[in-house]
């Protein structure tokens, strides 16, 4: 009898342990919201996209949102697009020397209702990350002619990108480069930005290290700043240390650093120790926040009682919501992924799983607006999707204006 009480309660407890465990390991799978979608070709309003031995090409296509509509580049075919949450084209930047006159858009202005169609004809090269600023310009990263490239000698790279300026009319206004309007090309841009002021924020990447470059709305340069590994406050328990990404703030003069630290076991083996959040006060040059990001720990499905299967995986730093809210992707099981927001204390915000479908996709691009919205295009074999997931749930509790945008509340 005894023996079978001891068995019913060893039976409990095993039992109250997997369901404890299950629980710790539930995430809520963020609903996926297909805006519209794409064929790929070549017409004005299509995604041209190629791969060579299963490779994608060095040309850039990004997205980006605000206000509910959306804007593409597309460097293989160089164009840049703008869409409205349902897939509606509303302009057009494009080469027409790489392009077929447009059929959809006239090449001149067009009002419909109260918004503007129009397709402007520039000779684009091959258009990477876009911005689209609160007073209506246009912000394309593009590269100029060979003739027109420079070489940097001291941090040895080749400088062939500019940022064009295009203002709410379509009019192509001035590029910007190094020290402004008309100046020294930039090497690779890794992303652009525009805050609430309008100021602009280059951040450029090569094998030395970060530049950003930082001006004010009309392409006037304010700063100008450089991050190698040894410039970056060094953690006494590690040995080396990594930048993953540089992200601006939306509202302040402030440079996000997420930082890698790495440490050496007994056998000299480097392995990750952790990440950390640096923000940076650019008027006060000097660091005012240094937080530990949480640790990014899987659990395994099927755990194995007393011997608990966890794998650490480094979260990629993907963007700043208002708050800040400092928004994390990394893989979790298959084509999934956990998307965390972390807040300025280091507090999680929100946990949430994301279904990428990898083994049907080419590429990927994602993008992070002011109100914390996940949104991305996702390219196949024969279309590409624009979807959001509202991760803006976990910035703030109460209801978005973008709610108005999803299709399926369309009348």
């Amino acid at each position: 009898m005894r023996l079978n009480r001891v068995f019913i309660t060893l039976s409990i407890i095993i039992f109250t342990a997997v369901s404890l465990l299950s629980c710790e390991q539930e995430e809520a799978m963020l609903e996926r919201e297909l805006l519209f979608s794409m064929p790929i070709g070549k017409m004005e309003d299509h995604l041209f996209v190629q791969q060579f031995d299963g490779v994608n090409t060095l040309s850039k296509t990004r997205v980006f949102m605000k206000d509910g509509f959306f804007f593409i580049s597309n460097g293989e075919s160089s164009k840049v697009m703008e869409f409205s949450s349902f897939g509606d084209l509303i302009s057009l930047y494009y080469n027409g020397s790489r392009n077929p006159e447009p059929v959809i858009l006239g090449t001149e202005r067009a009002a419909a209702s109260d918004v503007t169609r129009a397709a402007y004809k520039f000779p684009l090269r091959d258009p990477g990350e876009i911005v689209k600023t609160g007073s209506g310009d246009l912000l394309i990263d593009d590269q100029i002619s060979e003739q027109r490239w420079e070489y940097d000698d001291e941090d040895d790279v080749r400088l062939d990108r500019i940022v064009l300026r295009f203002n709410d009319h379509g009019e192509f206004v001035a590029y910007i480069g190094q020290e402004g309007p008309g100046g020294t090309p930039f090497p690779y841009i890794h992303a652009l930005y525009a805050n609430t002021d309008d100021e602009i924020i280059v951040v450029t990447r090569n094998t030395s290290g970060w530049k950003i470059f930082w001006f004010t709305h009309r392409g006037d340069p304010l700063y100008r700043i450089s991050y190698t590994n040894d410039l970056i406050p060094m953690d006494e328990d590690a040995v080396t240390l990594s930048i993953e990404n540089i992200v601006p703030d939306i509202n302040t003069r402030t440079l996000y650093l997420k930082v890698d630290y790495y440490t050496e076991n007994e056998a000299r083996m480097i392995k990750f120790y952790k990440s950390v959040m640096l923000g940076y006060d650019l008027d006060a040059q000097a660091y005012t926040m240094n937080m530990d990001l949480p640790k990014n720990i899987v659990k395994s499905e099927q755990p194995v009682i007393f011997e608990e299967k966890e794998h650490e995986y480094l979260n990629e730093f993907v963007g700043v919501a208002r708050g800040p809210s400092f928004f994390m992707i990394s893989p979790y099981e298959g084509s999934v992924y956990r998307l965390t927001v972390v807040a300025e204390d280091g507090a999680v915000k929100g946990r949430g799983l994301i279904e990428f479908s990898d083994q049907d996709i080419f590429f990927r691009n994602y993008h992070i607006n002011p109100d914390g919205i996940f949104s991305a295009i996702v390219c196949r074999e024969y279309d590409a999707e624009v979807v959001w997931w509202r991760s803006d749930r976990f910035v703030e509790e109460q209801q978005s204006e973008y709610s108005k945008f999803i299709p399926n509340e369309r009348n």
